[in-house]
């Protein structure tokens, strides 16, 4: 038997038990079984025994079958029907494309508000500008400034801030002395009456700033010194020197 055929016909197959419990035990078993085997002599059902076992099959034979021609039309048709469900699915497409598209736009209600805010944006940019462009004199009001000049303000401000640090360092240390011998119990107490004033938060933020930040610099690993492959290198030691030459490179070395 083929596959397919066979694989339908164990779709519609089942004994008397099968039957009474689809029907909702509605029908009581003897009586499915009278009426099985009814439907057996008529020949709409078909019965293969297995062992103490009976199928009811419903005959295949008694189906529609579709000829060649029609099969070839049905099959002509899912093409066909596949090919125009292509088509809408890339309109679908296109459409949801263009529809996010629009959605990003501002609305017409809001314009009024985007063109006001953009005004604002170029008001403040012109503003920042306007030093720059004043050439009533000749020249701009502000110059700007070069590289070398740029340089210096670095350098000064990684100075003076070491300075900042180093001096910060000091005292701190110098106040933690002082509070471990008990000459000092109270921190804010002692700092009221000498006038100290600690960083202010502008200082703060600028020292949790990327300005004060180290830069990360990627350091190559150094390269082994050695002697070449196939030399020996000879070193002479203390006792091989003349009298005099190891004291000599000691006192070099110090100086």
């Amino acid at each position: 038997m083929p596959p397919k055929k066979e694989a339908k016909e164990k779709q519609v197959k089942g004994d008397e038990a099968d039957v009474v419990a689809n029907l909702k035990n509605r029908v009581p078993k003897t009586l499915a079984v009278k009426i099985l085997a009814t439907l057996a002599e008529k020949g709409q059902l078909t019965v293969k025994t297995y062992g103490k076992q009976l199928l009811y099959l419903y005959n295949q034979s008694l189906l529609s079958v579709l000829d060649r021609s029609e099969l070839t039309s049905l099959d002509e048709n899912i093409r066909a029907v596949q090919k125009d469900l292509e088509e809408v699915r890339k309109v679908l497409r296109q459409q949801q494309s263009e529809l996010s598209t629009k959605a990003s736009i501002p609305k017409t209600s809001e314009l009024g508000k985007e063109i006001e805010r953009v005004q604002s944006e170029v008001q403040s940019a012109n503003q920042a500008l306007e030093p720059f462009l004043d050439t009533s004199g000749g020249k701009p009001a502000i110059t700007p400034m070069s590289a070398e000049e740029i340089k210096k303000i670095d350098q000064d401000f990684a100075k003076w801030r070491k300075e900042w640090v180093d001096r910060r360092k000091v005292y701190k240390n110098f106040l933690d002395f002082l509070a471990e011998n008990g000459q000092v119990s109270r921190v804010p107490v002692f700092e009221e009456e000498l006038g100290i004033i600690d960083d202010d938060e502008a200082a703060k933020k600028l020292e949790q700033s990327e300005m004060c930040r180290p830069a990360v610099v990627s350091k190559s690993l150094p390269r082994k010194s050695g002697p070449s492959k196939g030399k020996t290198e000879l070193k002479r030691s203390g006792s091989d020197m003349p009298a005099g030459e190891g004291q000599k490179k000691v006192r070099k070395d110090k100086a």
